[in-house]
């Protein structure tokens, strides 16, 4: 950790341990307090580290917090997300992975289904399916697939219905791979991207474009095109949106392409398979 960095962390840690008062965690006022906010040791306490170690982290002595710890700090100090992972950041640490697959704002997720019939779904950091309309299933049977299988990355590469419907499947797969690639960069430690990359080494296209170490950054703009055996030819354009309120979670739409019969298309799709039994 730079001395920058230490001594930012030091006046975070101040200005936000002065805005916590003792009844906002629970505990009595006490007698009159000379400074705003929890007292040092009140914080070292309830986090559980030394209060000789807390002095020093705000001090911005060169010391080296655990992940552990920094949780335990930006719980006492009552920070958003966005602060905690600014606390980590800071401590030189990967913040933590951000949510568990149902935990989804319901309003994204009315967002998701009121944009049929383009197909749109929600994605994690780690490309874990978390949420999707019903112009999605049947593009891509998602439902179909385990829980821990539903991986945008791998997907691509295990499911026979994209490999089939994708037209130039495999120029769009080499992208995804170097798409990932920078994915996994921003989270190096989280466990289950690490697993997801394993596992696309079992597909041989994917392990050469891997050893390629071809980086590319997911963005919008990027044409689309599926062959489907029932809704015939299906011209799309792929929106990327990151929503500022879930700014751990990406929205993916495919936007039926102006001048084709594509909206139509999918819509027909969609109301198949409703009217199909389950």
């Amino acid at each position: 950790m730079t001395s920058i960095r230490r001594d930012e962390l030091a006046r975070f840690l101040r200005a936000h341990r002065a805005k916590v008062g003792p009844a906002d965690v629970g505990l009595e006022p006490g007698v009159r307090r000379r400074t705003p906010g929890l007292r040092r040791e009140e914080v070292a306490l309830m986090a559980g580290v030394g209060v000789t170690w807390y002095t020093w982290l705000e001090q911005g002595r060169d010391i080296n917090p655990s992940p552990e710890v920094l949780a335990a700090i930006a719980r006492t100090l009552r920070l958003s997300d966005a602060e905690r992972d600014y606390l980590f950041r800071l401590a030189g640490r990967q913040p933590p992975s951000p949510r568990t697959r149902g935990d989804v704002p319901d309003h994204l997720r009315r967002l998701v289904d009121a944009l049929d019939p383009a197909p749109a779904f929600l994605q994690d950091v780690r490309w874990d399916l978390l949420a999707w309309n019903e112009t999605a299933e049947s593009l891509y049977r998602f439902s179909d697939w385990a829980e821990e299988d539903r991986n945008g990355a791998w997907l691509v590469f295990a499911s026979s219905d994209i490999r089939d419907t994708m037209a130039d499947w495999a120029a769009h797969a080499r992208r995804v791979v170097g798409e990932y690639l920078e994915s996994f960069a921003l989270h190096p430690e989280d466990a289950r991207m690490g697993e997801v990359l394993r596992r696309l080494r079992a597909f041989p296209e994917a392990a050469r474009w891997l050893d390629e170490r071809a980086v590319h950054s997911r963005a919008g703009g990027v044409a689309k095109r599926f062959e489907h055996p029932e809704a015939g030819p299906l011209h799309l354009d792929q929106v990327v949106l990151r929503p500022a309120d879930a700014p751990d979670l990406t929205m993916i739409v495919l936007q039926p392409r102006p001048g084709t019969d594509t909206a139509h298309r999918l819509t027909a799709l969609a109301d198949a398979r409703r009217r199909t039994p389950a």
